[in-house]
Parts: structure tokens; C-alpha cells; sequence
């Protein structure tokens, strides 16, 4: 009788057991479920968002003229370098650029310095949270900030062609800002871009990883590029490591026409910034200068200034091939 009884007791603890470890995997998932947005939106903005200050470059360091603008975003302000093209360039565009994750206005002063020798003004400014801009990062901040930096550059080169250039992880507040711009871009250049912060953050690091995992899908850009309704490039090397040129493809795929696409072959992901040259930029230079969308087999050279003319013409040289071009009209 004891013994039975003893078993009774035994089998009633291990029930109890049990629906409490039921209760307890219940709520683990509740607050998995209702906690981890929050969890990812306060590291996207302390670990990705959020930079030290900005450094010491500015375009002057490299004897260029410019601006230091403190661009108003709301009742934030975003630090900026503004340059601005030399006088005896004949219409001259310009390129508003939104930089990639954990880069301050001080990493493109050579991209900068690029573009000022090829006749092209340009515009570089640092999110909310990032370099001297106003604190703290916010993830709704970045979108706003996007918006306001491009309605500076509207409003500061008035009647200039002026287009919007994104880099990596800069590419997604972008392309989710453009249809909210005042008025449209002449056209936006997408660099080195993700297909989706979720997809790409699969294939990083451990903490990239639980972001996958845990983030809606924020900043997909596969879907965001479907309301581009300007003229479109997508510039992607085929070296890129961090974010691999098949994200730049599905981009493409999904875009609206007239749209181009510039495969470049071995250069790395910050090349465009970190080493500028004419053999990464040459594409965006002709799509900038070009007054309709480019032939698959070259484009005129009459229509293009002077200092323009040899670039068509690289586009076939070093590190490219006649195949590294695909227009769509």
C-alpha cells in the first residue's frame, strides 16, 4: 500500500512538472516573440547606427574647397561636407551620398576629391547617432535624416541634375526614402547593396545572426527598388565580400526600367571610397553625364564634356569586359 502510494505521488510531482516546464517554454516564447523587435531595434541602433565621432579629414585636407553644413533633420542636426563643383565646369551634377554602416563623412573625403577632379559636386552627411551629427541614433531617424539631406542638396545646388548614391547598408534607407523626396532625383545609383538586412544578416557574424533571426524584415530592398521611378544603376563588384554580388542581381531583376547594371570584377567592397578610381567609378560617371539610357555595345562621346570622352571608352579596358555592362530601356 505504502509503496503505491509512494508511485502515486511520484507520477502527480512529474505532472506538475511537466505543465509548469510547459508554462515556463509558453512564456520564454511570448517574450521572445513580444520582446525580440525591441531587442534588435536597440541593437541595430547602440551596434550598428551609432559611430564614434567623425575624424580629423576633410576635403580641405586634400586641397578642396567645401562646406561644413549642419543639415537640420527635425530638431536634429546632421553634420555634412558639401562640395561643390568648380566654376569652369560646364553643368555640372551632383551626388548626394549616403554612406554605409559605421562610416563617418571623414572616410569619403578622397571619394570627394574624386569627384571635384571629374566635375561633379557632391554631398556626404552623417546619419543621427553617427560622427558629430545629433544623438541618439534612431532607427526612424535614419529615413527622416535621408529625406532632409537630399531636400538640402535640392534647395543648395537649385536647377543642378542631382543624384542619389547610396553604399551598402546606406543603399536601404535610400531607396525607402526616394519616393518621399519632393521632387525626384535625375537618378539613383545603387553600390554594393543587400538584398535585405534579414538575408544578409544570415550569412554574417554571431550577432548579425540573432538579428536574422529576431528583426522584422527591415530595409528589404528588393522591394523597395520597385518604387524607383527614375532612372536606375546598380554597381556591384564580383570580389565583394560583405555583401556578395547576388544581392545586387535580384536588385536589378526587380527594378523598373530604364534600369543599368555595372558588374565590376575584383574590386573590394569600399574600394569607391577608400582607393577611388576610374575604373569603379568610370560607369556611374557616363550614367551621370549620359542624357539618355546608355547602348548595351558603348554610348556617344558628343553629348559627354570633354574631360568625360576617355571614360566611355575604359569601360572596356582593365578591370572590365564588354560583358560587364547590361542595359534595359
Amino acid at each position: 500500500m505504502a509503496y503505491n502510494l509512494r508511485v502515486e505521488l511520484m507520477r502527480s510531482s512529474l505532472q506538475i512538472v511537466r505543465r509548469w516546464w510547459k508554462f515556463l517554454l509558453a512564456g520564454i516564447g511570448l517574450a521572445v516573440v513580444f520582446g525580440a523587435p525591441r531587442l534588435a531595434r536597440h541593437l541595430m541602433e547602440t551596434r550598428a547606427l551609432t559611430t564614434g565621432p567623425n575624424g580629423w579629414e576633410t576635403p580641405a585636407s586634400l586641397g578642396v574647397p567645401f562646406e561644413r553644413v549642419a543639415i537640420p533633420s527635425g530638431v536634429r542636426r546632421l553634420d555634412s561636407y558639401v562640395v561643390t563643383a568648380d566654376g569652369a565646369c560646364e553643368n555640372p551634377p551632383v551626388i548626394v551620398i549616403y554612406h554605409g554602416v559605421q562610416e563617418t563623412i571623414s572616410e569619403w573625403v578622397k571619394a570627394q576629391r574624386f569627384l571635384y577632379d571629374h566635375c561633379v559636386s557632391s554631398v556626404v552627411f552623417d546619419y543621427t547617432g553617427s560622427g558629430n551629427s545629433s544623438r541618439p541614433a534612431r532607427f526612424e531617424a535614419v529615413g527622416e535624416d535621408c529625406v532632409r539631406a537630399y531636400e538640402f542638396a535640392s534647395s543648395h545646388f537649385s536647377g543642378k541634375r542631382i543624384y542619389a548614391l547610396g553604399h551598402s547598408m546606406g543603399n536601404a534607407p535610400m531607396l525607402e526614402a526616394v519616393p518621399h523626396f519632393s521632387s525626384q532625383p535625375a537618378g539613383v545609383i545603387v553600390a554594393n547593396a543587400f538584398a535585405s538586412l534579414r538575408s544578409v544578416a544570415g550569412t554574417k557574424g554571431a550577432f548579425y545572426r540573432v538579428l536574422a533571426y529576431t528583426i522584422p524584415d527591415w530595409w528589404d530592398n528588393v522591394k523597395s527598388v520597385q518604387e524607383i521611378r527614375v532612372p536606375l544603376l546598380v554597381v556591384h563588384s564580383d570580389a565583394d565580400q560583405v555583401n556578395p554580388i547576388d544581392g545586387g542581381r535580384k536588385i536589378f531583376a526587380a527594378a523598373r526600367q530604364p534600369k543599368e547594371l555595372a558588374v565590376l570584377h575584383g574590386y573590394r567592397h569600399n574600394d569607391l571610397y577608400q582607393k577611388p578610381t576610374e575604373g569603379w567609378w568610370s560607369a556611374v560617371l557616363v550614367f551621370i553625364n549620359a542624357p539618355t539610357p546608355l547602348a548595351t555595345q558603348g554610348t556617344s562621346n558628343s553629348a559627354l564634356p570633354p574631360h568625360q570622352k576617355v571614360v566611355a571608352l575604359e569601360l572596356l579596358s582593365s578591370r572590365w569586359s564588354p560583358y560587364s555592362l547590361w542595359y534595359a530601356k
